[in-house]
C-alpha cells in the first residue's frame, strides 16, 4: 500500500513538472548570440549572462603562492608545412533539409506552441557572383516551399525577408525566435527533430565517404599503364626462366 503511495505521489510529480509553462528565447542578431528561459513565468538569462555590479569596498589583498620551479621545457622540432584549416564539409541542400528537419519537428506541435516573435533575415554574398545567384534563387525556392508550414506557426510578430549583395564577400543572417510552450511538448519536439537532423547527417556521412572512395580508387592513366607493364615483365622474367 505505501509502495503504491509512493508510486502515485511520483507520477503526479512527474505530471506536474511536464505540464509547467515554460519559454525560449534565442536567436542571433547583429553578431551576437543571446539565449534566455522563462519558467512559469520568471525569465533566466543563460548567454550572456549579466555582469555582477562592482563594489567600492576594496578587495582584500590575494595572499602570493609560492611559485614552484618549472622544469625546462623540450623544444620539439618546428614542423615547417602550414597547419591545413578544418572545413566544415557540408552542402547547401544539406543544410536547408536540416532546417526542414526543425520546421517539420515544428509543424507536429504547432498547436502546442505559442510564437511571440519570429525574425529571420538573411543577405545572400560569396565571392562568386553565379553562386551567389543562384544560392540566392534555391533559398527563395525554398523558402517559398517551407511557407506553409511556416504559417502554421501563427508567430505574433514575424519579420522575414532576403537580399543578395555582390559586393561583400561573406552572407549575414539574423535569426531570433520566442515562443511558449511546455516541457512534454520540448521532449516530443526534440525526438522528431533529432530524428530528422540524423537522417540528413547520415546522409552527408555517406556522401563524404563515397567523395573520399572516388578520390583514392580512380589512379591516373599512367599509373595504370606502369603497373600494366611491370606485370607483364614480370610473366616474361617468371616465363624464362
Amino acid at each position: 500500500m505505501v509502495f503504491l503511495i509512493i508510486l502515485g505521489v511520483l507520477v503526479l510529480l512527474i505530471a506536474a513538472v511536464l505540464l509547467v509553462p515554460i519559454g525560449a528565447d534565442l536567436g542571433y542578431e547583429q553578431g551576437k548570440i543571446h539565449v534566455s528561459a522563462t519558467v512559469a513565468g520568471a525569465e533566466l538569462r543563460l548567454f550572456p549572462r549579466k555582469k555582477k555590479p562592482e563594489s567600492d569596498e576594496p578587495k582584500p589583498p590575494k595572499k602570493k603562492k609560492k611559485k614552484k620551479e618549472k622544469k625546462p621545457k623540450e623544444e620539439k622540432p618546428k614542423d615547417d608545412k602550414p597547419k591545413e584549416k578544418k572545413k566544415l564539409d557540408i552542402t547547401l541542400d544539406e543544410i536547408l533539409d536540416l532546417l526542414k528537419a526543425v520546421l517539420h519537428g515544428l509543424g507536429h506541435f504547432t498547436h502546442r506552441i505559442r510564437v511571440d516573435r519570429f525574425v529571420l533575415h538573411l543577405i545572400v554574398a560569396g565571392y562568386d557572383p553565379y553562386d551567389v545567384a543562384m544560392a540566392y534563387g534555391k533559398i527563395n525556392a525554398w523558402l517559398s516551399a517551407m511557407a506553409p508550414a511556416c504559417t502554421k506557426l501563427n508567430a505574433k510578430n514575424s519579420d522575414v525577408w532576403t537580399a543578395v549583395d555582390f559586393t561583400d564577400d561573406w552572407p549575414h543572417v539574423d535569426f531570433a525566435i520566442a515562443m511558449s510552450f511546455r516541457l512534454c511538448t520540448v521532449i516530443g519536439m526534440l525526438f522528431v527533430i533529432g530524428w530528422g537532423a540524423l537522417k540528413v547527417l547520415l546522409r552527408r556521412k555517406k556522401r563524404i565517404k563515397e567523395e573520399a572512395t572516388a578520390a583514392g580508387n580512380d589512379p591516373p592513366d599512367n599509373d595504370k599503364k606502369d603497373n600494366e607493364q611491370t606485370i607483364q615483365d614480370e610473366e616474361r622474367m617468371a616465363a624464362n626462366g
